[in-house]
């Protein structure tokens, strides 16, 4: 494999939460928090983990009674449901946990920013909120992802929508969880097709912060050990023996708190760029137009980067080599294309195995998608290796499509 040879440039590596991980560690988190945190707790969780015999419910009965609030959620959370909830919160909470996927977490995150202040959501919402600087005292946000998907158990951004309108992120350092408990366990709770789905959009944002021109030493180390994480875990959690089936669900685990340290260091690229706006004119789940899109996406960015002379640019095309090279079990191609061929390919199957319905199924069409192109050329888009002209991006939409 051709190694990657450049000065390094200087950079800068965010701080992560205090990890904790371990096969049935969340068995530890309801004496931590009565030890750690005294005083008023808020759990958000997803509305299933919430049902009598989950572990929200579970947590709830392990914690003092009149010093605990739950608020359960179903679907992405919206900045009026992060308002509503922050308005029910005592401003002295001691901690928030947050229970479930990625949208049970980031709702958490904002609410934990916000409980102190009980300031809007909307006082900070990029992009569409009144662009206030984010300067008040927040609480203590404690993260307990129960699917392996979003990476935000670490990261510093909770994505907010309002379908039809827009999909934004409330983003600050202080946001970040405190503590991240990685119990692997709570992934056979996970239906598989809501695993499958998480887990593509993992691999996406690890191969994507990867090939960013925002990667760093730091990064592309933590992408690369992701991406052999994530390799194999899908076969091994469907195998018989219940060894290999902890072992994959250990994997996609850190595959996903993986990612998502990846993607707030370095950033993500096109195929987020247009999940983004996807995501807000459309009800879609977010991991399947990850996995819809990643193999036309990545098709365009080598076509361009071929064409390409910036040695940056020459540099991603060596990252998709070594990562073709790596889901071809350590087989190169001596023919450079064939190595790109096999890359797009791989991707398109992994896509039709774990994401097979196209983006049509949610309602995308030929016809109805100029709203996404409209409005993708901010955020993630501006971390992509080189930039797609609206031809290739509309070229790699229509492909996810069907």
């Amino acid at each position: 494999m051709t190694p990657v040879n450049h000065t390094i440039a200087p950079f800068e590596f965010a701080p992560a939460p205090h990890l904790r991980f371990g096969w049935g560690i969340r068995k530890q988190l309801a004496a931590h928090l009565t030890q750690s945190y005294p005083g008023k707790k808020v759990i958000i969780s997803s509305t299933t983990l919430a049902k009598e015999g989950n572990f929200s419910a579970e947590l709830l009965q392990q914690l003092d009674p009149q010093e605990t609030q739950i608020f359960t959620l179903s679907g992405e959370p919206s900045p009026d449901l992060v308002d509503d909830i922050v308005q029910q919160c005592a401003p002295n909470t001691a901690a928030v946990i947050g229970i479930g996927g990625g949208s049970a977490l980031d709702a958490a995150k904002a609410v934990a920013g916000l409980i102190p202040s009980q300031h809007s959501v909307m006082n900070y919402l990029e992009g569409v909120g009144k662009g206030m600087k984010f300067a008040v005292d927040t609480c203590p946000f404690i993260a307990v992802p129960t699917t392996a998907g979003t990476g935000s158990e670490t990261t510093k951004n909770a994505v907010l929508s309002k379908i039809g309108h827009f999909k934004k992120s409330f983003r600050d350092n202080k946001l970040l969880a405190k503590e991240a408990w990685l119990d692997p366990e709570l992934l056979q709770s996970c239906p598989k097709e809501v695993l499958y789905a998480t887990g593509m959009d993992a691999f996406t944002q690890l191969l994507e912060s990867y090939t960013t021109i925002k990667a760093n030493p730091m990064t592309d180390a933590l992408a690369w050990q992701g991406m052999q994480y994530f390799i194999g875990a899908f076969e091994k959690i469907n195998s018989a023996d219940s060894a290999r089936q902890q072992e994959g669900y250990g994997n996609l685990m850190l595959a996903a708190s993986f990612s998502g340290m990846t993607l707030a260091n370095a950033g993500l690229g096109a195929v987020h760029g247009l999940a983004g706006p996807i995501g807000a004119f459309f009800d879609a789940p977010h991991g399947i137009v990850c996995a819809r899109l990643l193999a036309p996406i990545t098709e365009q960015n080598l076509i361009a980067l071929a064409q390409a002379t910036q040695p940056i640019q020459q540099q991603v095309l060596i990252k998709y080599q070594q990562v073709s090279v790596l889901l071809n079990n350590g087989k190169e191609f001596a023919n450079i294309e064939q190595n790109r061929q096999f890359l797009v390919a791989h991707l398109q199957k992994m896509a039709q195995t774990y994401a097979p319905s196209g983006l049509k199924a949610y309602g995308l069409t030929a016809t109805n998608i100029a709203p996404v192109l409209a409005n993708c050329r901010s955020g993630s888009m501006l971390g992509n290796a080189i930039e797609l002209s609206d031809a290739a991006l509309n070229a790699a939409l229509i492909t996810a499509i069907d």
